[in-house]
Order: structure tokens, then sequence, then C-alpha cells
């Protein structure tokens, strides 16, 4: 579910020219759309948690804010449905809004103790 080589290459680039973002329009559809717009609202999160250092990765959707392992999960529906059961699509938004933030280190950084990550793991572990 990770993007390709020249996809990560476009998307590193500091600004995305009408090529790229019609090139990512024609592989994601609206997913990317929505994706970009996550990322440049400031809705992707990175939270990192002491003393562990371990960190969490969410993205606030519409509804709800996701919990998402890069390149890998989702608890939103769509991944669920779209990406798990119908195999119609590689990623979800939420995913895909990730690995843009990642790769543009566009997110934000939330410090946080381990007590609270395990109240936070406990709020975003369904599916929504």
């Amino acid at each position: 579910m990770s993007l390709r080589k020249n996809e990560e290459l476009r998307l590193a680039k500091d600004v995305l020219t009408q090529s790229d973002i019609q090139y990512f329009r024609n592989q994601y559809g609206k997913r990317f759309v929505r994706a970009l717009r996550a990322v440049e609202e400031k809705r992707v999160f990175k939270y990192e948690f002491n003393p562990s250092e371990s960190s969490i990765w969410t993205v606030k959707g519409k509804r709800n804010e996701y919990f998402v392992i890069p390149e890998t999960f989702c608890t939103c529906r769509d991944f669920y449905q779209a990406v798990v059961i119908a195999r119609e699509v590689k990623m979800c938004y939420h995913l895909l809004a990730t690995s843009i933030a990642i790769i543009r280190n566009s997110f934000v950084t939330i410090g946080s103790t381990d007590s609270v990550r395990r109240t936070l793991l406990a709020k975003w572990r369904y599916v929504k």
C-alpha cells in the first residue's frame, strides 16, 4: 500500500505542478484531493509519547479522528470496505494523507505521556 518511488519524488517537490496534481488525480481520484486538503489543513497528527518514545499517527476526518499505521492500516470504514473487502483501491485517503504528510514533512506533532496513549488507543480502536 505504499506509494511508488516516482510518486514519492513528485510529492517531495516544494511545489506541485498542475501535471503532478493531474497525475495523482488519475491514480487516486478524489481520495488524492481529500488527502492533499487534509495535509494542507494540518489535519495529520503525529503523537509522540514519553517515556516509551513511541508514536501514533492520526488523521482528522469529517466526523472522527482515525488511527493510521502508515502504509498499512486505517480505522476508517473506507479502508475496511474499499481496501480490505472489495480491493478496489490501494489505500483510503487517510493513509494517502499520512504518506503525503511524511514525504512533505507537513504534519502536526503532539507530545504526550504513555498513560494518555492508552486512552487514545482505546478511543481509536474500532472502525468508525
